[in-house]
């Protein structure tokens, strides 16, 4: 059904079903928990089988796609509309807006998550190491990657534009999620307002993984004091879980932020009623924390860095005419042929769109492949080494050009 869509519309359509499911079939109220709970469903769900991931997903979406009906013939309390929902939607649609012009998704971080996620699409699961795109071992990959690469096994769209719907997910999530939480003091239309003012601001230059951890964070923490008993509990412990895979000093970080803020609130203000106070519900929460992440630091290898606060690099993008040069290599190219850049942050994303290993340092620290390079990319107005500029590229896109060892056999 998705084939008939464009590759954006597909890898939103992707995003939109995981984003959906199985959160409507466990939370009864409030429905803006629901997006929380399915994705940290999907983030935690990596380390629950070693088989085809993606014949995981087709089966769990179709299960919970029919038990879904369930919940549309007996819905529950459905949200009042009004001035809260027309802000929430708005504040999304600013927040998604900026990704429908640009070539790849901004961010220091972002071509390290669309490497992760090639590799986990690719694999149809977790693999050992990061080979053939970079030398570095084990694997890791954090929920962003994870998620990314969900919506390539469904959609089958370029692993950027996943990234991007994602991205856009991540940033719509910590939104819910501060509505979830400012709703503990006020009513939901000035909730809404604090949630967009406190987030769109941060937006700009925040990372995704970063900001998927927070909305994990923060909606436990809106979870924990909504006075359901046990199954609140149960949910809060589980996007906590969640959030340690995404970004473990994150999402600590940010459940502390929370709980202070909610601490404070309480005590200055007497209409801010106390979490439950139901026998045993914290021990149901940190249990299903514990229970939900220690198998993901035990053999899935979460990165444990805190957020990349690098900013300005925020705004660096791949140039169209760069990405069709990276194209140009894929399609052209063998899979083990080593591409010779320049350092510029645009050769970060040569593993994730030409799928190819690169002499480029893709992170501080990680290890270079060796080898010779049997193609040679300029990139931001720089040559690559080895090329000098009266050579005759095999390929040329306005400012990219690719030069490859064959042209001198």
């Amino acid at each position: 059904m998705l084939d008939a869509l464009s590759l954006d519309a597909r890898a939103a359509a992707a995003a939109a079903a995981l984003v959906a499911l199985p959160g409507v079939l466990v939370v009864r109220s409030p429905w803006r928990a629901m997006p929380l709970v399915s994705l940290a469903f999907w983030v935690v769900s990596w380390t629950w089988h070693f088989g085809s991931r993606t014949r995981v997903l087709h089966v769990l979406l179709l299960m919970f796609a029919a038990l879904a009906l369930l919940r549309v013939l007996r819905p529950g309390p459905l949200p009042a509309r009004g001035r809260a929902q027309v802000l929430i939607v708005l504040a999304a649609i600013v927040l998604a807006a900026p990704g429908a012009t640009r070539a790849v998704p901004a961010g220091a971080r972002a071509p390290l998550e669309a490497l992760t996620a090639q590799l986990l699409a690719w694999h149809d699961g977790w693999p050992l190491s990061f080979e053939p795109l970079s030398p570095r071992q084990p694997f890791e990959a954090d929920g962003v990657a994870a998620l990314t690469a969900d919506v390539v096994l469904l959609s089958g769209a370029p692993v950027h534009r996943a990234l991007f719907a994602v991205t856009a997910a991540a940033d719509v999530a910590l939104l819910l999620a501060l509505w979830s939480l400012a709703s503990i003091r006020w009513p939901p239309g000035r909730a809404a307002i604090v949630a967009a003012a406190a987030l769109l601001p941060a937006a700009a230059v925040a990372e995704a993984s970063a900001v998927l951890a927070a909305a994990f964070a923060v909606e436990a923490a809106a979870l924990w004091h909504d006075r359901r008993g046990h199954p609140s509990a149960f949910t809060a412990g589980a996007c906590m879980a969640a959030g340690l895979a995404t970004n473990a000093a994150t999402a600590l970080g940010a459940l502390l932020l929370a709980m202070l803020v909610v601490r404070v609130r309480s005590s200055s203000f007497a209409d801010v009623a106390p979490a439950s106070l139901v026998p045993g519900r914290r021990r149901t929460a940190v249990w299903t924390a514990v229970v939900l992440a220690l198998p993901l630091f035990l053999w899935r290898v979460p990165p444990l860095g805190g957020p990349t606060f690098d900013w300005p690099a925020a705004s660096e993008v791949v140039t169209h005419d760069e990405r069709a040069a990276l194209a140009w290599i894929r399609d052209h190219t063998r899979p083990l042929d080593l591409v010779c850049a320049p350092d510029v942050p645009a050769a970060r994303w040569i593993p994730a769109l030409a799928a190819r290993a690169t002499t480029a340092p893709l992170r501080p620290g990680w290890p270079r492949p060796e080898g010779p390079c049997a193609v040679r990319i300029s990139l931001s107005g720089l040559l690559p080494p080895g090329v000098n500029g009266h050579e005759s590229p095999a390929f040329r896109a306005g400012g990219a050009a690719v030069w490859t060892t064959s042209q001198k056999r």
